[in-house]
């Protein structure tokens, strides 16, 4: 890309265009759901608990990625679950790569030690981009999802994060 980058934490003016980017990525090679929200309104409810940042250029926003902790349990406040989306246009641009970068960096300033992710088999080029950024694979899940007709792996990748 030619233009910056820059991550910042959503705001409500954000949330038309995060909406817009969750009904166009999600496809059956990507995710076992396609998600789809009829409103701002179920959108805005589905993202309540989660923490999320997004890329822009200054003008649009490029991309998100969403982190919550795996469940509510103190056991599991040392580690965030990643989601992550790139509208289809700026796909690998660099995106993606900067959501990384920086929630990495962020993991480090809130004590988090691990980051994860599951990311179906299917998913070649996903696959691809976590493996360049550091991420490892953890756990295969055969057979994990049944769609169109044909059983699909998921994986589970993982970052942890080196104290300096």
């Amino acid at each position: 890309m030619t233009q910056k980058i820059s991550i910042r934490f959503i705001t409500d003016k954000d949330i038309a265009s995060l909406l817009e980017i969750e009904n166009s990525v999600w496809t059956n090679e990507n995710s076992p759901v396609i998600h789809h929200y009829d409103s701002l309104e179920e959108y805005k409810n589905k993202i309540a608990d989660r923490s999320m940042f997004v890329a822009t250029d200054g003008q649009h926003i490029l991309g998100f990625v969403d982190v919550h902790h795996p469940t509510h349990l103190v056991a599991h406040q040392k580690q965030w679950v990643l989601a992550i989306a790139v509208r289809g246009d700026v796909q690998s641009k660099g995106v993606g790569k900067k959501l990384v970068d920086y929630i990495k960096t962020i993991a480090i300033e809130e004590g988090i030690h691990k980051l994860s992710l599951r990311v179906m088999a299917t998913n070649a080029k996903a696959i691809q981009f976590y493996k360049k950024n550091g991420f490892i694979q953890e756990g295969h899940f055969k057979d994990e999802f049944f769609i169109n007709g044909s059983f699909c792996d998921d994986y589970q990748f993982a970052y942890f994060i080196e104290k300096s």
